[in-house]
């Protein structure tokens, strides 16, 4: 069966609340949306969201889709799709973004072609649900401790965003604590906003309220101040940011950097990557869990597939973002009780508005 042709639309979703962190201010969701039709008439869909501080943004997505890898993957055999990936990174290095939106718009094709979900697909299924933490925006504390509370209410983990500031985020921590009490899962993400030194102060303050995992305390590639905080924290230490590709996990993991790796289909390059990270973290035994910006659902129901499937990837991930953002054009994925169950359908198990 051949891939006949792709299509590529640009997407913009209006968050209903911006998400303020250290290093954005999202007030709309920006993304790629692929569609790839087969000579049989089989269509995928892919996703992609994109932000000027992952490297990519719609725009140069679109370029290097239509530019560079289209040749690479019209006219060829869709149960080829290994090959086809491998002819993609040869051809192109980086662009993980716009890559793992014409892979999983492949992977999306591929199984409805043989009318099974994604996830059988992948070699079946470990998990039949995946637990969801949600992300609270900076702002004051009382306000984070109200947003946090209505999450726990729904049944949802937390995941406080930092500003850079210990005076200020450690109360904000704090507040939060309070409000929702011991048993709710926190973790906090600096997103690369502190130093060394500051970050293993607020590790240690942190550890007072019960967090238990601390998201990239220190720029990207500063991985000796990482390791660094890794050795003096109380709590967990997770890699985001500093974590771009394959070698970069496997790195860190033969190191002993981290404690976790938190990692996602967009961010590094599509389910294929994904799943290397998962399997040397499992081997390892390092934590390795799925997160994703908000953007349409397509890309978070190929990140749940994927969970589903590996058990080397955590059963708490940072999906279901899609609900903060208006205007999704797919239809098909809940949040329900804290948690996404694993599609049914054919594919990813979404549905475009619209169609028949």
């Amino acid at each position: 069966m051949k891939i006949e042709r792709i299509e590529i639309s640009l997407l913009e979703m209006p968050y209903i609340k911006p998400l303020v962190t250290a290093t954005n201010n999202f007030t709309v969701a920006r993304g790629v949306l692929v569609k790839i039709v087969t000579d049989s008439g089989t269509e995928g869909y892919g996703y992609s969201d994109l932000f000027p501080r992952t490297g990519e943004t719609p725009a140069t997505a679109r370029h290097v889709i239509e530019a560079v890898l289209r040749s690479k993957v019209v006219g060829r055999e869709i149960e080829d799709l290994v090959r086809i990936r491998a002819d993609m990174d040869h051809v192109l290095t980086g662009n993980p973004r716009a890559k793992a939106a014409l892979e999983g718009a492949m992977y999306d094709a591929l199984a409805r072609s043989v009318h099974i979900p994604l996830n059988l697909l992948l070699g079946g299924r470990f998990r039949n649900e995946i637990k969801i933490i949600k992300m609270v925006s900076v702002g004051d504390p009382e306000v984070m401790a109200d947003e946090a509370k209505q999450l726990v209410r729904e049944g949802l983990a937390l995941k406080l965003k930092m500003s850079g500031k210990i005076e200020l985020d450690l109360p904000r921590v704090a507040r939060v604590r309070d409000k929702v009490g011991d048993d709710v899962f926190i973790k906090v993400d600096a997103n690369e906003a502190y130093d060394a030194k500051t970050a293993i102060r607020l590790a240690k303050g942190l550890a007072d309220h019960g967090v238990e995992i601390f998201e990239q305390p220190v720029p990207r590639d500063q991985l000796e101040a990482l390791w660094e905080v890794k050795r003096q924290s109380p709590i967990k230490i997770e890699a985001d940011q500093s974590v771009r590709t394959t070698a970069d996990a496997a790195n860190l993991i033969k190191h002993r950097m981290v404690d976790s790796i938190n990692t996602g289909v967009q961010k590094i390059g599509g389910i294929q990557e994904v799943r290397k990270i998962a399997e040397m973290c499992e081997q390892a035994g390092i934590r390795c869990a799925l997160s994703n910006t908000a953007g349409s659902m397509v890309g978070d129901a190929a990140s749940v597939h994927l969970a589903a499937s590996t058990p080397g990837i955590s059963a708490l991930c940072e999906l279901g973002e899609f609900e903060v953002v208006s205007g999704d054009p797919f239809f098909g994925l809940t949040v329900e009780r804290g948690i996404i169950s694993v599609p049914q359908g054919e594919g990813l198990g979404v549905t475009l508005r619209g169609s028949k």
